[in-house]
């Protein structure tokens, strides 16, 4: 059957010719249609990470400080993937002058205490921070907090120039502790590890820690230590709890409710709001893909097996020749499927790089489209070798499916007659 398979199609050129034309045209848009489906599945995750999307618990007073004891087993609950601990307060800078107020009332009834001071953010991870991850601070030199980090700090590019500060030297600070109107007499060294630019909203009461320029990162472990605060004594203003997918985050955030559940002080909230304004354009461009991908395999089955059941039609003497010789019906049909997988090879060859041409239109289209601009790019960086051989070859998978139903459908005629309906159609 093999070789009556091939010797149909290398006779009849010009069927061969319309059935390569339609499985290329078929196989390339699957194959462009699926890059793009995998494309925005990875981008959803890649956008729910960079998105900071997390669970935050907070005093529900303003500024309200809480110990971290009360939520230590916090890295217990399942599908907890990190956890940021935050602590806001004030620091009096004693090596150098914090950016003055330009043109604004000087409050005269401030203690030598509360000036030259700075806004102090303890953070174990500063790059987690809605002000960088929102952009409204950018890193220019060196790099920001992070959990390992010691002793390390963080300062606004105007700050560095006006005390002419780089990279590598040091700070030295006295803290407040919360509630306090004067910093503790002991001063402490910090090692400036980054550099950063931007300028956050302000609201002024006097204090020159009002301004972005006079706001500094450190990491949270060194802070603590500063302010005598240790083990259970550590005290914060916030955690932020992060997780690898919406539904973790969903199952995390009851379970913290149940530890709060008895204390009506906190407030547990979602910060995934970002995370779902960006998935409801990529959820329409997903569901408008998966319909072109249905509609594709639907047309391909349909116009496959109309013609089939046309050249079929023309071929029933030969299908009465082979069934009165003991051929089974079975074979027969194998003998179709067989006819189309030996076109559908080189097919494939030239549906994968017309299926780039078509993948690489599309992305051209969605560059255009603002909201669009991340899935394009995301299927740019995503195209690599083993990434396209997946692809095309789960896309070849699909046409194979869609070749099998045409032929069925087409062979329905041969499959529910007895052999001698068809050979008394002959006659």
């Amino acid at each position: 059957m093999i070789k009556n398979a091939i010797a149909y199609v290398t006779r009849k050129k010009k069927r061969t010719v319309i059935l390569f034309i339609i499985l290329t045209v078929i196989l390339s848009f699957l194959y462009s249609s699926l890059s793009i489906m995998k494309s925005s599945g990875e981008l959803e995750k890649s956008l729910y990470h960079a998105s900071n999307s997390s669970l935050s618990i907070t005093k529900k007073d303003v500024n309200g400080y809480f110990k971290s004891s009360q939520f230590k087993n916090l890295n217990k609950i399942k599908g907890v993937k990190g956890i940021v601990y935050q602590y806001d307060g004030l620091s009096k800078l004693v090596n150098g002058k914090v950016i003055e107020a330009q043109g604004m009332v000087m409050r005269e009834d401030l203690s030598d205490e509360m000036k030259n001071v700075l806004a102090l953010r303890a953070t174990s991870n500063a790059a987690k921070d809605s002000l960088f991850t929102s952009k409204v601070f950018n890193m220019t030199k060196g790099r920001n907090i992070s959990e390992k980090d010691r002793n390390s700090i963080v300062v606004h590019e105007a700050f560095a120039k006006k005390n002419k500060l780089k990279l590598g030297d040091t700070i030295d600070m006295r803290f407040f502790k919360p509630d306090s109107s004067s910093a503790d007499e002991k001063e402490y060294k910090y090692k400036i590890v980054g550099i950063f630019s931007g300028r956050k909203q302000e609201t002024y009461t006097g204090l020159s820690s009002d301004f972005s320029e006079n706001m500094v990162f450190v990491d949270y472990e060194s802070a603590q230590k500063s302010m005598g605060m240790t083990g259970d004594n550590k005290i914060l203003n916030k955690i932020s709890v992060f997780s690898d997918s919406p539904s973790s985050l969903e199952k995390i955030f009851k379970e913290v409710n149940k530890i709060v559940v008895h204390d009506s002080s906190f407030n547990v909230a979602k910060d995934n709001g970002a995370f779902k304004d960006i998935l409801e354009s990529l959820s329409s461009i997903k569901h408008v893909i998966s319909i072109m991908t249905l509609s594709i395999m639907a047309g391909g089955i349909t116009v496959l097996a109309l013609i089939l059941i046309l050249w079929l039609r023309e071929r029933v003497h030969e299908i009465g020749i082979l069934l009165s010789i003991g051929v089974r019906k079975i074979s027969i049909v194998g003998q179709f499927i067989t006819e189309l997988l030996i076109v559908s090879l080189p097919a494939a060859l030239v549906s994968a790089i017309l299926g780039s041409l078509v993948l690489n239109k599309i992305i051209g289209s969605l560059l255009n489209n603002k909201d669009m601009g991340m899935l394009s790019r995301s299927i740019i960086d995503s195209k690599n070798i083993i990434v396209n051989l997946i692809n095309f070859s789960q896309s070849y998978l699909l046409l194979l499916l869609v070749i099998l139903i045409s032929v069925v459908i087409a062979s329905a005629m041969i499959l529910i007659r007895k052999p001698k309906e068809i050979l008394s159609q002959i006659s």
